[in-house]
Formats: C-alpha cells, sequence, structure tokens
C-alpha cells in the first residue's frame, strides 16, 4: 500500500462527485463492489480486495477512493502516447534477442526505470510475489557464469545422461575456447526471485521479465533470456550462495542486458499462426 495512507474498508465514494455510472462496479474483478444510493462494498470484502486499482483507475471523475490508493496517486494515462496499431507491429516483431554487447556500463537509473515498468506487468490475483537482483558489473556477472560452469561439468560427471539430454555442452565447450555462452559479456543481469511454493512465480517473472525487454530499446538497449542461470542456481547451492537467494526463495527468471553491439535490419520469418477457431 502507498505511504501511511487507508481505509478502514475497501472503497469509499466521493458522492459530490460521483456520477453513478456503475464503471467502478463493472471493472471490480472479484465484484466486491455493488450499488446502494452510491456504490458500495459487498459484505466482507475486505480479504477479497487484490488492491489492483481499477475501481479507482475506471472512474472518470475521481470520485473512489480505495484503500490503498487516491485516485491523485494515480498516473493519468495520455491517449496521445498509445501508439497505432502499424508502430505497435512493427516494435514488437522487430524485437530481437540481443547477444552481442559493447563494452559500456549500464547507467543505474537505466536499470531502475525497466524494473519501474516491471511493476505493472500483468500477475496472478496482483500478488506481485517477484523480488528482483541486479548485478551491474561484467567481472560479477562472469562470476556467476563460472559458477554456472562449474555445475555443469559437475553433472557431466554425476549424470552424463543429463549433461547429453539438456546439450550443456552449447555452454562448456565455448566456455574452454575463453568465450561465455550464458552472460555473453553483457554489463548488467537480472534475476527474478520469489518463494519457492509460489505457483503463479514462474509465469509472473517471464511476463514481467518479457515487459522488461520490451521496454529495453526505448533506453537504447537489448536483451536476452538467460534460464540456463536459473536451472544451475536451483541445483547448485554455491550458485544460490552467491547470488544471495535467502532461504525458501528460487529464481524465476534471468536476462542480460546491455548496448547492442549491432543492429538488425530485417524481420525474420516464423511459422504461420497454428490456431483452432471454436
Amino acid at each position: 500500500m502507498n505511504g501511511t495512507y487507508k481505509l478502514d474498508i475497501i472503497i469509499k465514494v466521493d458522492e459530490d462527485l460521483c456520477i453513478n455510472c456503475g464503471s467502478c462496479i463493472r471493472a471490480c474483478p472479484v465484484r466486491l463492489i455493488t450499488k446502494n444510493l452510491f456504490p458500495v462494498p459487498i459484505e466482507n470484502s475486505w480479504d477479497q480486495c487484490i488492491d489492483c486499482g481499477h475501481c479507482v483507475a475506471i472512474c472518470p471523475t475521481e470520485a473512489m477512493h480505495q484503500r490503498s490508493m487516491k485516485p491523485e496517486e494515480c498516473e493519468p494515462i495520455d491517449i496521445h502516447l498509445i501508439p497505432q496499431w502499424d508502430k505497435v507491429r512493427q516494435y514488437l516483431i522487430s524485437r530481437r534477442s540481443i547477444r552481442t554487447f559493447i563494452k559500456k556500463p549500464i547507467e543505474k537509473e537505466k536499470v531502475e526505470h525497466l524494473l519501474d515498468i516491471s511493476r505493472f506487468a500483468p500477475n496472478g490475483g496482483n500478488q506481485q510475489p517477484l523480488k528482483w537482483i541486479v548485478i551491474n558489473d561484467t567481472q560479477k556477472i562472469r562470476n556467476v557464469s563460472q559458477m554456472a560452469i562449474d555445475w555443469m561439468k559437475m553433472a557431466k560427471d554425476k549424470d552424463p545422461a543429463f549433461y547429453q539430454e539438456a546439450k550443456l555442452s552449447r555452454f562448456t565447450e565455448p566456455w574452454e575456447l575463453g568465450f561465455d555462452s550464458i552472460s555473453r559479456g553483457a554489463p548488467c543481469l537480472i534475476i527474478a526471485y520469489a518463494p519457492a511454493n509460489d505457483r503463479s512465480a514462474l509465469a509472473t517473472a517471464m511476463i514481467a521479465i518479457h515487459q522488461i525487454q520490451l521496454a529495453a530499446p526505448a533506453l537504447g538497449l537489448g536483451t536476452t533470456f538467460t534460464g540456463i542461470i536459473n536451472t544451475a542456481a536451483k541445483m547448485y547451492a554455491p550458485l544460490m550462495d552467491l547470488l544471495k537467494i535467502p532461504e525458501g526463495f528460487i529464481p524465476f527468471g534471468s536476462s542480460v542486458i546491455g548496448y547492442p553491439a549491432e543492429r538488425y535490419l530485417r524481420i525474420p520469418t516464423r511459422k504461420p499462426v497454428d490456431v483452432i477457431w471454436n
């Protein structure tokens, strides 16, 4: 919740401003608002409210106050900044995973901008379970890669079938030749972690990181997923210790970030959509 602001009910309506349009009633995802003389919460709604703020965000007259936010605390939407379809399509299909970076550190402010964007990504029941680790140092990131390689070599000795099936040689063999195909020499690594028993955390982490990846080019940055770091950390305690992930938590997603060394000029083809219309 925001600061010290709070109500003892989930919503409170400014009756001088409310026009009884019913938008807040229709927008509530858990159907916790009903119509009296003005909109009011239903009985026993306190524990069911997920603090999504939809009731505040949709109110046309700023009449709605929710227990964790006032209308004036919510940033207004500027419809002039919403791009048209052709721009949206071009931007989304031209996004590429970037695996070559120039040797330039990323400003902390830019990382903070990206993490701030991630807070608004969809997540189950607005639980917002994710916590983040940021390593904004190339050598420290290489140490993470080294730990992952150590785990892979151990896996090769103890479980060669798994090593073969997981194709871990794609990482170990280039490493022996001096190439880090895990972090790719990127100057920044972000890791999303959450309670190990959180059933929604994997999807939440993937969506949040993808939101970061979509936002990154606007700051001149490129990104790519580094899922092998998650796998290695969950199976190799020394790497969990290096990352300082608390007991009871595990990583659910990670991505490297940096300034791209090259620029893509064309959009590669993809398979046609495979769809069943019912």
